[in-house]
């Protein structure tokens, strides 16, 4: 998907690190797409409009093309303009086509700490899960651990959702990656976990929408 394709009423997701362990996610609706950006309805955090300056901020950009697929452009820009008496923000990319997203399904932001039983590691790790979707889940991990971990290797992650409840994922690495601090890694599992599912619809009732009517066309 290029970012030029990213249509008006798309809803669009952006994860923002400021360099280290803070991240935060939001999410709005395209209002107006062309050469000059996208202009999306105000990310907003508690009723306050967020300004994303900073010489650390990280913006990395979600949307789902037609068919479904997911699409990440990473290292976004995003202002606030005024346009027709109203204010959006406006997002740029230096990336004219996106990535795939290789797990094949949305994949839903949580960033906590869960426990990681790797394949051929001895004892378990205890580090950041990144994401999770139906197919899969995403890890981060300090490289000061040295924690030797290939394409390939099986991962069971542990994890405890705000009521409580344990849920247990399994899944092979099939994504690796060096980030400026953290190395990632992506993991597909072998079937759907109901479990898994069940969380994502509870995370969902939950989800912040920040639309606006005024913003909608009449």
């Amino acid at each position: 998907m290029n970012f030029a394709d990213i249509s008006m009423g798309t809803k669009v997701q952006i994860t923002v690190n400021n360099g280290g362990d803070m991240q935060a996610k939001f999410v709005s609706r395209v209002m107006q797409s062309g050469n000059k950006g996208l202009l999306v309805i105000p990310f907003m955090h508690k009723g306050v409009r967020v300004n994303f300056a900073g010489d650390n901020i990280r913006i990395h950009l979600q949307a789902t093309d037609a068919e479904g697929n997911n699409w990440t452009f990473k290292n976004c820009h995003i202002a606030t303009v005024r346009k027709d008496g109203l204010v959006y923000h406006r997002i740029v990319s230096s990336m004219t086509t996106g990535i795939e997203n290789r797990r094949g399904e949305k994949r839903t932001y949580v960033w906590q700490p869960a426990v990681f039983s790797i394949e051929g590691v001895v004892d378990q790790v205890f580090t950041t899960l990144k994401d999770v979707s139906p197919s899969g889940f995403a890890f981060v991990m300090d490289p000061k651990k040295r924690v030797q971990i290939t394409m390939g290797t099986g991962v069971t992650c542990t994890f405890n959702d705000r009521g409580g409840q344990q849920i247990r994922m399994k899944g092979k690495i099939i994504r690796k990656e060096r980030t400026d601090q953290y190395i990632l890694y992506g993991c597909r599992s072998p079937e759907q976990n109901q479990d898994v599912i069940d969380y994502l619809a509870r995370l969902s009732l939950k989800r912040d929408e920040n639309d606006n009517e005024q913003y909608m066309p009449k």
